[in-house]
C-alpha cells in the first residue's frame, strides 16, 4: 500500500473504552480515598486553623460516631490494599472513645511528631604536618 493512501481509520472497539474508563475510575476513586483519609484525620487532629481536636468532636455531636465509624471503614479497605498509602494519616490519630448518643470523647491527642534530627557530620581533625625544624 502506498503511503499516499489513506488508511480507513478502525473505530475503538466498545468493549476496550468502557474497560479503560473502569481503570481509570478506578484509579481516581482510590486516589481520592487515600487523600480523604490522610487528609481527614490531619484535618481533625492537627488543623492549620488551630481548632482542637475536642471542639471538632463538639462540633460534629452526635454525628461523631457515624463519620468515625465511615473514616475507619475507609482506612480498613485501603489498609487491605496497601497499608503504606495510610501510614501519615494514622501517624497523627490520637485516643478518643465513642458515646453510646453518637459523640465522641477525646482521651488522649497524639503526641507530638519530634522534627527528624540532622545527620551528624564527623568533625574534621587537622591533618597532622611534619614539624618544621
Amino acid at each position: 500500500m502506498s503511503v499516499l493512501n489513506i488508511d480507513p481509520v478502525t473505530p475503538p472497539n466498545p468493549a476496550d473504552l468502557i474497560a479503560e474508563g473502569f481503570r481509570q475510575h478506578a484509579r481516581s476513586i482510590y486516589q481520592q480515598l487515600i487523600s480523604s483519609f490522610n487528609g481527614g484525620s490531619k484535618e481533625f487532629w492537627r488543623n492549620t486553623q488551630g481548632v482542637s481536636p475536642e471542639e471538632i468532636a463538639a462540633a460534629l455531636g452526635t454525628d461523631a460516631v457515624e463519620i468515625f465509624q465511615l473514616h475507619h471503614k475507609i482506612g480498613t479497605l485501603l489498609a487491605e490494599i496497601n497499608p503504606a498509602v495510610i501510614a501519615e494519616g494514622l501517624s497523627v490519630v490520637g485516643d478518643f472513645t465513642y458515646n453510646e448518643d453518637g459523640s465522641l470523647t477525646i482521651v488522649s491527642e497524639p503526641a507530638e511528631i519530634p522534627e527528624p534530627m540532622p545527620e551528624e557530620t564527623p568533625e574534621e581533625t587537622p591533618e597532622e604536618t611534619p614539624e618544621e625544624i
